[in-house]
């Protein structure tokens, strides 16, 4: 099939094919796998070099020619990584944000690395050998690729002074992606503190400088304004926040279409969930998991309370004893303006719903609470209606049927014994010993996952019509990463294909796999 192509991508893009055959042929033979087209970050056997780390390579074209490129959302992404792995997959992720929109497409892109990592410059600060990560970001790829992409037209920072365009002024039309890393939070597992880096995303892009477009009044459902004023539009649509270790499946460009607030199918559509983890793409309720469930008993047993009291923050009204269930979501979400504008102005009141609750979740000490506080918020709010609908036979999207999850992942969290004995027979990835140096020791997969993805999971990704898959990682099957995202051809479009269609239908083999050990001599073993 033929490749679609811009003078920016083609050199990638014609290597592509050869290079992604050679790979899955080590793994199974597929005669049919080439009219496949794919589009990928890296096409040589020499997959991580310099030079995919040197270069960005901005689209000034829609990679897609038969879209209508002003049909779409403007999207704000926020990525966080937290260790020497997740930064390195990040910049995989961030390449593919970047380099398959279209102008217009990503409005803002904020990275945060965990501050026990920092973003420290050893040029500027003085070498701390207690802090072995000190420099992790500062030598890395993501490093690497984020400045080549700050010396890109199409790329700006957020810092008038860091911009190499001469004080990039910002404008209602401006398409340029405003691209921004900070180190402020330390997130520990299971505590408040991993809700911190969203909610600081999410004050950014309401209150930076360059962001801010006079839109603080709340607009409830549809975006669309009856207002013979035509207010200006905001400067992003929809918030999705993705950890490093997170790819696309499709095009940054196919995302922003989907969520068009206008006529896209996920317009207008707070995604605080997904079905990998079990609950389905619209929130669970804690009464709705089975009684001596983990999640149903660990709040019960915390004395977590059924009633609130606190202000509605859109009405000024003071709200007593309002009955607020707890919700279990997911912590990785796609919202809308609206919604991020609510979280933040109840977050803001000391009184309103996002404070007492947070509050509540902090004093009882519950786990898990980068699960339960925005879905909790979200389904307690005036915005519960803008959950995706759902067909009642197959719990499909009504809007987007061939979608059945936001973010596909193998988790087994909800099944019996996940947190005690170990019961699962299917075949899982790992990181291989020989990696632990490139992931500072990074241990196997917690038992109940998310587990690590990689070309054997290709037939359950393909099912799932996901936008991004979780966990996916360089250091345990790059094959996967070469992939993704897809970006269909011209014939392809025409022909009224989806991404999903074109990718290969591989699974994991019935009676499992086993990889031998290489052949070394003994003086060359670990």
């Amino acid at each position: 099939m033929m490749m679609t192509m811009t003078s920016s991508t083609m050199p990638l893009a014609l290597k592509k094919c050869f290079f992604l055959a050679l790979a899955l042929l080590s793994i199974i033979l597929n005669p049919t796998f080439c009219s496949a087209t794919t589009t990928t970050q890296a096409t040589n056997n020499d997959f991580e070099t310099d030079d995919l780390w040197s270069q960005c390579n901005c689209p000034s074209s829609p990679p897609s020619t038969t879209k209508n490129t002003q049909n779409h959302a403007k999207m704000a992404y926020l990525i966080s990584v937290h260790n020497r792995r997740t930064i390195h997959d990040g910049a995989h992720l961030l390449k593919s944000l970047i380099e398959t929109s279209a102008p217009g497409n990503t409005a803002v892109i904020l990275i945060h690395v965990d501050h026990r990592v920092g973003i420290a410059n050893p040029a500027t600060v003085a070498k701390n050998e207690t802090l072995k990560n000190q420099f992790l970001y500062h030598e890395s790829p993501l490093k690497r690729y984020v400045d080549a992409c700050l010396q890109n037209s199409c790329v700006r920072s957020g810092n008038h002074h860091e911009n190499n365009h001469g004080g990039h002024k910002t404008s209602d039309d401006d398409t340029s992606v405003l691209l921004e890393v900070h180190s402020h939070f330390a997130p520990l597992w299971g505590e408040w503190s991993m809700n911190e880096p969203t909610l600081w995303a999410m004050e950014y892009l309401l209150y930076h400088s360059q962001l801010h477009r006079n839109t603080n009044k709340l607009r409830l459902g549809s975006s669309s304004t009856t207002s013979s004023e035509n207010p200006p539009s905001p400067a992003w649509d929809t918030f999705i926040n993705l950890s490093g270790d997170t790819l696309p499946i499709i095009s940054a460009q196919r995302i922003s279409q989907l969520f068009n607030p206008i006529n896209g199918p996920l317009g207008n559509t707070n995604f605080v969930t997904s079905s990998s983890c079990a609950t389905g793409l619209i929130p669970t309720c804690i009464f709705e998991f089975p009684k001596g469930t983990m999640k149903r008993s660990h709040y019960f047993q915390h004395g977590i309370p059924k009633k609130l009291s606190y202000v509605d923050t859109l009405s000024g009204e003071w709200k007593r004893n309002v009955e607020t269930p707890i919700y279990f979501g997911s912590q990785w979400m796609a919202l809308t303006h609206e919604f991020v504008e609510y979280v933040i102005r109840s977050m803001s009141h000391p009184n309103g719903l996002g404070s007492v609750l947070k509050e509540t979740l902090v004093d009882t000490e519950v786990q898990m609470t980068d699960e339960s506080f925005f879905a909790t918020l979200l389904m307690n709010s005036p915005f519960k209606d803008t959950i995706p609908k759902l067909n009642s036979e197959d719990k499909s999207l009504v809007n987007y049927p061939s979608m059945q999850s936001l973010r596909y992942e193998r988790m087994d969290e909800n099944a019996p014994n996940a947190w005690d004995k170990w019961t699962s027979s299917n075949s899982l990835y790992d990181i291989p010993p020989k990696f632990k140096s490139v992931t500072d020791g990074e241990g196997p997969a917690k038992p109940w996952g998310p587990y690590f993805l990689g070309i054997y999971d290709l037939g359950d990704i393909k099912d799932s019509g996901a936008l991004f898959i979780r966990k996916v990682s360089w250091s345990v099957d790059e094959n996967l990463v070469r992939m993704l995202p897809v970006v269909l051809s011209e014939r392809e479009e025409e022909g009224m294909l989806l991404e999903w269609d074109v990718l290969p239908d591989i699974r994991w083999p019935k009676n499992g796999v086993n990889v031998k050990k290489p052949w070394v001599w003994r003086s060359q073993e670990e």
